[in-house]
């Protein structure tokens, strides 16, 4: 059964044992934080999802903070209700190649969202109040990092829905020394839109904008359905509604709701809604420190501000927090599963010896084929695998940096047996193509950075790791390793001795 919002997938992971309450007091303040140090334990542990009942130097102390519900792979797989990673990412995939199976979002009335217990209007607006605001790390800013971001195309109309970060001003240190006016930091948000060059959806909607010399509306909807941020983080085709796959990943429709103050719906029942405009000439500024999903800081960084026309929030609502540094972290789990099932949804339409697509935490692409050696349909099928990964539909193939295909006794989520296969199966020379020519993953430090402080081109290695039958050989070596069934009976025969 689907979630009804956040809490009740939280209420889920507490009654497996998989959420905490901690009331220990813990310091969120800028420049003096715990939080980070925190993340680490939990991500080499596998530790539980929190609920932060007791923060230091937080501007609203009545506000819980969720922190790592997302950190593993089977609490990823629990928000489209499975507990196992394969069947969720299957499901993703079957969804997304299925529209039939989405659901048209249901508009309801303002007295059925919970989202507008509160209303807080343009001309109370005071974000340095409003909004909550900690900080992790070395971060300059307090980002905010559960906001579900809704914009519609200026000329089609359509809807995008992302999961992108938006830089809260207030008290944030500017990163060459300067500073933002006492108004922007209460009235103003940056949000992560690459428009100039656009780079993501939410950059086309206001690259086509400036453009047409219009202003374009967005709402943030903070701490929704989980299944809603998976759809958000899905590269769902540019001009289709993520509401509707969303709808179809949690088997029912989602409950939206109009805004306040501009025209746009966001879910019902999100904890936050914040509302803007991007008034024209587009305003923007320069942020940083940013840590980034590659587990680098970003020094500096010039995204586009909005000024905030209305919030609406839950009655006792929840803040979600987290950062992202060296992998793995929280949401790390959460944000791969939209870009494996991506990938392997694209791959497997074309190419039905595709197995699995697994991602790893630092965004390595392992692709396992169903064949290898003489099974495999045409000599060099590794490659040609490499190929279709780096033209497949989607944000995210294309920006893959390492590629590695096995063959189906490989197992994929075994970094151990990856490496051996690299090391047994793999000529550097002859096994490997380099792709001079490839769009960089924008995070990527090692890349040569554009104007806004991104890069936009990378160089790219796949690896054939498939057995050499028939390009190089006419038989190959037997695999020694014992039977996965074997190897149950000897556990569970042994079980009391070796616990």
């Amino acid at each position: 059964m689907a979630y009804k919002d956040m809490r009740e997938f939280l209420a889920r992971l507490e009654s497996l044992g998989q959420l905490k309450r901690v009331a220990t007091p813990l310091k969120a303040g800028r420049g003096d934080n715990e939080l980070q140090a925190l993340m680490r334990h939990l991500a080499t542990t596998n530790g539980p999802g929190l609920i932060l009942e007791n923060l230091e130097d937080y501007n609203t102390p009545s506000i819980p903070v969720i922190f790592n519900p997302f950190g593993t792979r089977e609490r990823t797989a629990l928000t489209l209700e499975t507990h196992d990673p394969l069947e969720a990412k299957h499901k993703h995939t079957a969804i997304l190649t299925d529209r039939a199976r989405w659901h048209e979002p249901n508009i309801v009335d303002r007295s059925q969202a919970p989202c507008k217990d509160v209303v807080i209007q343009s001309k109370d607006i005071s974000l340095d109040k409003q909004l909550p605001h900690l900080w992790l790390g070395k971060e300059g800013s307090s980002y905010i990092t559960g906001g579900v971001v809704v914009t519609r195309d200026p000329e089609t109309g359509a809807r995008n829905v992302g999961w992108y970060r938006m830089t809260q001003l207030w008290e944030c240190l500017h990163p060459t020394g300067g500073s933002y006016s006492e108004e922007r930091q209460k009235k103003q948000l940056s949000v992560f839109a690459f428009w100039n060059p656009p780079m993501n959806h939410i950059g086309l909607h206001l690259a086509k904008a400036a453009a047409m010399g219009k202003p374009l509306e967005i709402a943030i909807a903070c701490q929704c359905d989980p299944a809603v941020h998976v759809a958000a983080g899905t590269a769902v085709p540019f001009g289709l509604d993520e509401f509707a796959f969303a709808g179809g990943l949690r088997g029912s429709p989602v409950d939206l709701v109009k805004c306040e103050s501009v025209d746009l719906e966001v879910p019902a029942t999100a904890e936050f809604v914040i509302e803007g405009v991007f008034n024209l000439p587009v305003q923007e500024e320069t942020i940083g420190w940013h840590s980034n999903s590659v587990g680098y800081y970003d020094k500096l960084q010039i995204f586009p501000v909005f000024d905030v026309t209305a919030i609406t929030h839950r009655k006792d609502p929840l803040w979600y927090a987290t950062i992202e540094m060296m992998p793995p972290f929280d949401h790390n789990y959460l944000a791969l599963l939209p870009v494996e099932g991506e990938l392997l949804s694209d791959l497997q339409r074309k190419i039905p010896e595709v197995n699995d697509v697994v991602v790893t935490p630092n965004m390595t692409y392992i692709v396992q084929l169903k064949v290898d050696g003489a099974t495999k349909p045409h000599p060099e099928f590794g490659k040609f695998v490499l190929h279709a990964v780096w033209g497949a539909a989607g944000r995210w193939g294309r920006t893959a940096k390492l590629v590695i295909v096995v063959g189906p006794d490989v197992d994929p989520y075994d970094l151990t047996a990856v490496e051996w296969a690299i090391g047994s199966r793999v000529q550097p020379w002859s096994d490997t193509i380099i792709n001079r020519s490839g769009q960089a993953m924008v995070l990527d430090p090692s890349a040569v950075k554009g104007p806004q402080g991104f890069p936009m081109t990378s160089e790219q290695m796949g690896i054939d790791a498939t057995i050499k039958i028939p390009e190089r050989f006419t038989d190959f070596a037997e695999v020694s390793q014992a039977d996965p069934a074997d190897v149950a009976k000897i556990a569970e025969k042994l079980r009391d001795v070796l616990g």
